[in-house]
């Protein structure tokens, strides 16, 4: 795991070698689909993703460590989640090719749906949460047989002390770039102490990523589920457990656990019980607090896999009240079960 870990940045860890739209293979395979046609980069961390303008399609040209069988699954998973109702971008074929090759890298293509990304507000919140039960109610049907991602936004403390033992090393020498790590790994105990593991929670195929922008709204004001990239069988809780660290953050990263309004958190949860049709256990909801603070530490573990881990871990301290808010989420474990 540790060679493919490695894989996954090459070059800046803030663009882990990802193609871009001027790469001469990238344009070639562009010309092959769409001779002439505009095309304009819809972003994207972990892949390519190319807006073919006349086509009205999206060429996605995946990383050299995702698998066919993945990219493959995943086509499956979207076209089952169409098939119950759910609006995500439709997987296409090219002259009867699910799959595409881009210098070693599979590349798909699939249906664009114009969408935009809802304002940061509460009642948005409650839509996405709305939402993700919907999703997971539709997930929990289907068995892609879909392999794990070798990079997701899931770490269990044992992970977490694994990847600490490189980062920390990584980290030396460097006055902040130690701070972070140290930071972290004075967390794992209670992190450990608090953790269910996921033979003790309600597991199916979960998105990975549930933020806005994932959730876009169509402009007929429709959901639409979009980049299924860390999607794996999990812990349904961290689905639930990765949003609510994004909103705690907050989008300019000032964010804090003791102001957010804990009081109103039945309303999110309430909203996700009444679309997936569940109700979650007091083991997930005990479990939330702890699998919230995994994040903000999981972004700092895994900076000795970077690159550039000094420079990593400086853009983690630039959002230092992420493991803040880890840190306060660990000192109130109840605070989920009020």
């Amino acid at each position: 795991m540790t060679s493919r870990m490695r894989m996954w940045w090459t070059d800046d860890p803030n663009d882990p070698d990802v193609r871009t739209a001027d790469d001469p293979d990238v344009r070639a395979l562009v010309e092959q689909i769409a001779p002439g046609s505009p095309v304009s980069d819809l972003g994207g961390c972990f892949s390519l993703n190319l807006r073919l303008h006349d086509l009205g399609l999206v060429l996605r040209v995946q990383q050299p460590f995702v698998s066919r069988g993945r990219v493959l699954a995943m086509r499956e998973l979207r076209r089952g989640l169409l098939a119950r109702g759910l609006l995500t971008a439709s997987p296409r074929s090219w002259h009867g090719r699910d799959l595409l090759s881009c210098r070693g890298r599979w590349s798909e293509l699939e249906a664009f749906v114009p969408h935009e990304k809802p304002d940061p507000t509460w009642a948005s919140y409650r839509w996405m949460y709305r939402g993700m039960g919907r999703l997971h109610r539709a997930l929990a049907d289907l068995d892609p047989m879909l392999p794990r991602p070798v990079v997701a936004t899931y770490a269990a403390p044992r992970t977490l002390r694994r990847w600490l033992a490189v980062t920390e090393p990584a980290a030396a020498n460097d006055e902040v770039a130690e701070e972070m790590a140290r930071l972290a790994a004075e967390l794992l105990p209670s992190l450990a102490a608090q953790w269910a593991p996921a033979t003790a929670l309600p597991t199916q195929v979960i998105h990975g990523d549930v933020r806005l922008g994932n959730l876009g709204l169509t402009p007929a004001r429709e959901t639409v589920y979009l980049d299924f990239g860390f999607a794996a069988t999990r812990p349904r809780v961290h689905d639930l457990a990765y949003s609510l660290a994004w909103i705690l953050l907050r989008p300019d990263n000032t964010g804090s656990a003791e102001a957010f309004p804990w009081q109103r958190l039945p309303e999110l949860l309430g909203e996700y019980e009444d679309a997936a049709e569940t109700t979650l256990s007091d083991v997930e909801r005990r479990a939330l607090p702890a699998y919230v603070a995994a994040v903000p530490m999981y972004h700092v573990a895994v900076a000795g896999y970077t690159a550039d881990p000094v420079a990593k871990l400086h853009e983690e301290a630039g959002r230092r009240s992420f493991l803040r808010i880890a840190k306060w989420l660990l000192a109130h474990p109840d605070v989920a079960c009020r």
